[in-house]
């Protein structure tokens, strides 16, 4: 059984590592994919997402509601960092990218007089044409 549990726990390790690498490569979705599919096992449970205000929050992996819980092995805990590890890498890399998509939005948005008819892809004459 546990060598059944430290080869599902690889195998996460390796697709969050995996979703990591993709997310690097141009596809900084997959970083926001890999925080959500990982995100109970590394944050805790967040109002809302998990449960409602006013009721239990479920329990966190590793937290079983009998007395006789046994500690995890070392082998389980560096597991579990190393996963860890690759999902703040992921969610470092998703709020960086989202804050510098947005700071572009807004800079564009502002300012998009400054930047000529070249960065537009309708010209202003046919958005006054076709009302768009």
């Amino acid at each position: 059984m546990a060598n059944n549990n430290s080869e599902k726990m690889q195998e996460q390790i390796t697709l969050a590592k995996r979703m990591f690498i993709a997310g690097c490569f141009g596809l900084p979705w997959l970083w926001i994919c890999n925080v959500l599919y990982f995100r109970s096992r590394v944050f805790q449970p967040l109002v809302f997402l998990d449960y409602w205000p006013g009721h239990i929050p479920p329990p966190t992996v590793g937290q079983v509601g009998n007395n006789n819980v046994q500690e995890p092995s070392v082998e389980e805990q560096l597991n579990k960092m190393e996963l860890k590890k690759w999902v703040k890498r992921s969610t470092s890399g998703a709020v960086i990218v989202m804050g510098v998509f947005i700071a572009w939005i807004i800079t564009f948005q502002t300012n998009k007089e400054f930047f000529g008819p070249n960065w537009l892809v309708v010209d202003e004459t046919e958005a006054s044409q076709s009302g768009w």
